[in-house]
């Protein structure tokens, strides 16, 4: 093999292909205990807005929140699919459940699918590991139960399969992966530059105009699929949420992602501070950048989609939540990951005395490990899950034990109140009412509740930012009537109001 390439052997010879597969075996265990000790009906809000879907195709109702009519009130209808037909398969294992162990194993085959393509990455063995402590170290536990961890596994399998000129099955992958969330489609843009460029110079532009009709044929098996099944279902191609994240977007109360982005980036790089102002980080992605654009060019085509990424999130002017910031996160690993291959290997070719290049790699080793392992309990052993879940499952229980399954609650968060009742779900922040998504975009989120008149409505002091119009409103209090005080997610509780028209109701 060229010198120039990131190849050189770190371990001695014993430490073979075989020896390598046990290694990864064994630290894939991590991610799988990290599973087992999760705390599965904890996952942050939004999961269980998926997981609700889930829950009800499983049940045979069909894509509902609970109640019809269907919608498409999830960003990732495929990750909901598979859920639902994982529940059916394992009738006896918790949906939340189901969801933390899936998308564990996408965390895991993440590092697998880097290790089966390796030559295609032009990674080492040692490569190889580096990669896969880097991403179990620093891996997404927050995010467990969503579908972050599919989306990346699905991303990373369809550039592995175009690297390999395996063009069908790229762009069957790249279907799903759009079908998973919606910016899947921008890795399109990468193949369709990458086609060109490598084919540029031989001009053989029947060849580039033939691979990509193979993409985007093989693209659009799943997904004209899914938007018969979605026009016929729900009227729209696209998942409401799009619009609701726009509308947020537009009422300058949320946070725009590019906004958000810029005040977030510089906290990734603070945690790989060694101590002021020594920072490992500011080093090692640059390094991985600069192999990529100088030896290494097809990891450029993860600089790539996070651009477009980038660019789109931000065209679309969409409300920052912080998974968004997970496939920058996830390019910026990889990177940090090639950076420190790249130390290695420099090391191990340019330094001739066995002394000082042990010393040198013995240090760089605990300084890496150690700066990386630093967040792992917080995250990993010691993490509790969403604070919030308690307090909201225990509101879900108080509906399950006192109103009927065909009365409506109002409420902001939706997520946990969907998944744990039976309830109709009026979402004030419109990801599952398309209705409400234009008055979200003026900043108005109390209209939405007059227009439906549900018959619970949950008030929470926290979002009097958005919803305290609701009961300023004179109307309020001549329709409705508090029945219940319940210990709130913070300092402040809830408090449960009732129409009044209903409470003589048996």
């Amino acid at each position: 093999m060229k010198k120039h390439l990131i190849t050189a052997a770190i371990l001695p010879r014993k430490y073979s292909l075989h020896i390598t597969i046990i290694l990864l075996a064994v630290m894939s265990l991590y991610p799988l205990f990290t599973a087992i000790i999760y705390p599965h009906h904890f996952l942050n809000d939004d999961s269980f807005i998926t997981l609700t879907y889930s829950k009800n195709i499983a049940l045979g109702r069909g894509f509902i929140f609970n109640h019809p009519p269907a919608t498409l009130g999830t960003t990732t209808p495929l990750f909901a699919l598979i859920i639902a037909f994982l529940s059916k398969i394992l009738p006896n294992v918790e949906i939340p459940v189901i969801a933390v162990f899936f998308t564990t194993f996408c965390w895991i085959g993440i590092v697998w699918i880097f290790f089966i393509f390796r030559h295609k990455w032009q990674i080492p063995l040692y490569g190889i590991l580096i990669i896969a402590f880097v991403f179990y170290a620093l891996g997404w536990i927050k995010f467990l139960g969503m579908e972050a961890y599919p989306f990346a596994l699905l991303l990373t399998l369809s550039i592995s399969l175009f690297l390999s000129d395996r063009l069908i099955p790229t762009g069957f992958i790249a279907g799903l992966l759009f079908l998973t969330r919606g910016e899947g489609i921008l890795i399109l843009l990468v193949f369709f530059i990458a086609t060109y460029l490598k084919y540029r110079t031989t001009r053989d532009f029947k060849y580039i105009s033939n691979s990509i009709f193979k993409i985007l044929t093989a693209f659009a098996i799943p997904t004209l699929l899914w938007f018969l099944f979605a026009y016929s279902n729900f009227g729209v191609l696209l998942p409401n949420t799009l619009s609701a994240k726009q509308a947020q977007g537009q009422n300058n109360v949320f946070n725009t992602f590019f906004i958000k982005l810029v005040n977030w980036l510089p906290t990734w790089f603070k945690q790989f501070e060694i101590f002021y102002p020594i920072n490992i980080s500011w080093i090692l992605v640059p390094l991985g950048l600069i192999v990529a654009l100088r030896r290494n060019r097809q990891w450029l085509m993860w600089v790539g989609w996070m651009a477009f990424y980038v660019i789109g999130y931000s065209i679309l002017g969409v409300a920052a939540y912080a998974w968004y910031f997970l496939p920058i996160v996830f390019v910026l690993n990889l990177l940090l990951s090639l950076g420190i291959i790249q130390v290695i290997s420099f090391t191990i070719e340019k330094i001739n005395n066995l002394l000082l290049k042990a010393a040198f790699l013995s240090f760089f080793t605990v300084i890496s490990v150690w700066t990386l392992i630093k967040p792992m309990p917080d995250y990993g052993l010691l993490y509790e899950g969403d604070p919030r879940a308690k307090s909201y499952i225990n509101l879900s229980h108080w509906f399950n034990r006192n109103a009927k399954p065909d009365e409506s609650i109002a409420y902001i968060e939706i997520g946990y109140l969907g998944y744990y009742t039976d309830n109709k779900i009026i979402d004030l922040a419109g990801l599952v009412l398309s209705d409400i998504v234009f008055y979200v975009s003026k900043g108005d989120f109390t209209s939405g509740f007059w227009k439906y008149r549900p018959d619970y409505y949950v008030y929470l002091p926290d979002f009097d930012w958005a919803l305290a119009g609701i009961r300023a409103d004179p109307r309020f209090d001549l329709e409705y009537q508090a029945v219940a005080t319940l210990l709130g997610p913070r300092e402040n509780n809830f408090t449960i109001y009732k129409r009044r028209s209903l409470l003589n109701t048996p």
